[in-house]
């Protein structure tokens, strides 16, 4: 779900690679014995009056087909696909104002991959849209020493920039992620509202819960329990906290008859009930002790101020938290359960003849990435319970992407970074050091290999063996 900077639709980072030649006359610093690639003119566009590469007829398809998605689907579908697009916008828009800033050239601000939708030539930079938003792409000449520029734009290419301003640029889109989440984050605490007041440490307002959701025909239904009840004491033992309740359940078994007190509106209750089989896509194993019960947290807010100190101690704690998932995604175990994932989903799609029945499993949502696809699909279900839903999720993304994104790995931003720290620290002496390009190109073949596997399964897990909220 990170964007893919791209040249000539090949998968690549902020922009296709370039050469590498001249001096750096920021940084001070002579080229190295690399030489840079021979130059290949091309052409300079027509100033002036933008120049339409394509009509307005596919532009109004791809809007029908927005429509036609919250006709079949659901509004919450659409304004998922709007709030990407405008995500994967901002971090491409972070790459192309640094760009600018810095002197370089920049010749493509598309998003989306695929076939072109619709385009128009401003200056010397072309913009348009293409068919599949799952990614957007900037093109910035001379990314390395594999890049034929114009020998007139070489001083404009990224790699005659100075250190700072190429970290600059490459880190630029991580930034705005970055940003993103810190502007949504002020506003849930001081305007939405979020449980307990803090979104990273669900710690403290685990005993702040109350019933958010009876399932219809369901054992907490035919007891009589309502949304807003508290329960206090569950099958003869107090409970402070939801997973207090939902470890009592898994104690029992089908057909067992539990107590629980409630309060509500100031009265106490005891109500009786007889617990059920878990039914299919309810999430969890099919068949389990299942009371039919959701737990909901009161929402606080903070004032504006109080928002924006906290917004940063609340970000670097979730950032941690993001840090520690994307290890053990990445992990041998983590790698373990995705495929054991896979082999449930191909067990359980098989079993079934259709693809449309969700694997029982109740560690099914862990350890696993979502695709594009799949991160929609659950957050428009999320915004239909409560559409302030849909900033928390906009959140937790832009972190992780902010993250993953400058992994030190081509082609992602954060394998450029690493490049520019590493010729910055071969220079000696005023003499600037160049990386061969060719010599990452296996390691960055590899990478987008590893990328596409991962992408591929968890496509298919999406479609298979949805995750469940």
């Amino acid at each position: 779900m990170t964007d893919t900077h791209r040249h000539d639709e090949a998968p690549s980072d902020v922009a296709p690679a370039a050469p590498a030649a001249e001096p750096d006359p920021t940084d001070g610093e002579a080229p190295s014995d690399v030489a840079p690639a021979a130059p290949a003119v091309e052409p300079e566009p027509t100033a002036g009056e933008p120049v339409y590469q394509t009509g307005g007829v596919r532009l109004a398809a791809l809007i029908l087909g927005l429509v036609a998605v919250g006709v079949l689907w659901g509004i919450w579908y659409v304004w998922m696909i709007i709030g990407v697009v405008i995500m994967i916008f901002l971090h491409e828009l972070g790459h192309f104002v640094t760009a600018k800033w810095s002197g370089m050239k920049v010749t493509d601000f598309f998003i989306g991959f695929g076939p072109r939708i619709w385009s128009f030539q401003r200056g010397e930079t072309q913009y348009g849209i293409k068919a599949v938003p799952a990614g957007a792409f900037v093109r910035i000449i001379g990314m390395n020493n594999l890049d034929e520029t114009d020998p007139a734009d070489e001083a404009r290419t990224y790699r005659q920039q100075s250190f700072p301003k190429r970290l600059l640029v490459v880190s630029a889109g991580s930034i705005m992620h970055f940003l993103q989440a810190f502007v949504l984050l002020v506003i849930l605490l001081a305007v939405v509202g979020v449980p307990g007041g803090t979104l990273s440490d669900k710690g403290q307002h685990d005993e702040s819960w109350r019933v958010g959701k009876v399932t219809a025909g369901s054992a907490a239904a035919a007891a009589g329990l309502r949304t807003d009840d508290d329960i206090v004491n569950f099958d003869g033992q107090p409970v402070a906290t939801w997973d207090d309740v939902t470890d009592l359940i898994k104690s029992h078994e089908v057909g067992d008859e539990v107590t629980f007190e409630v309060v509500r509106d100031g009265e106490t209750l005891d109500l009786e009930a007889e617990l059920g089989g878990r039914p299919e896509g309810m999430g969890g194993e099919v068949g389990s002790p299942f009371l039919g019960l959701g737990a909901q947290y009161p929402k606080e807010t903070v004032g504006l101020g109080t928002a924006v100190v906290q917004a940063p101690k609340e970000m670097t704690q979730y950032v941690g938290n993001t840090l520690g998932t994307l290890a053990g995604l990445f992990s041998p175990s983590g790698i373990s359960d995705m495929a054991d994932n896979v082999s449930q989903a191909n067990d359980q799609s098989g079993s079934s003849g259709s693809s449309d029945t969700a694997v029982s499993n109740d560690d099914s949502n862990d350890n696993r990435l979502l695709s594009i696809f799949g991160v929609v699909r659950l957050g428009a279900a999320a915004a239909e319970d409560d559409p302030a839903n849909l900033l928390v999720i906009f959140f937790a993304m832009n972190v992780f992407i902010g993250i993953f994104n400058m992994l030190p790995l081509p082609p992602l931003d954060g394998g450029h970074a690493a490049v520019a720290i590493y010729e910055r620290a071969r220079s000696r002496r005023g003499q600037r050091h160049y990386a061969d390009a060719a010599r990452i190109l296996p390691v960055t073949y590899a990478v987008i290999m590893v990328l596409v596997v991962i992408g591929i399964t968890a496509m298919y897990l999406d479609v298979v063996s949805p995750a469940k909220r």
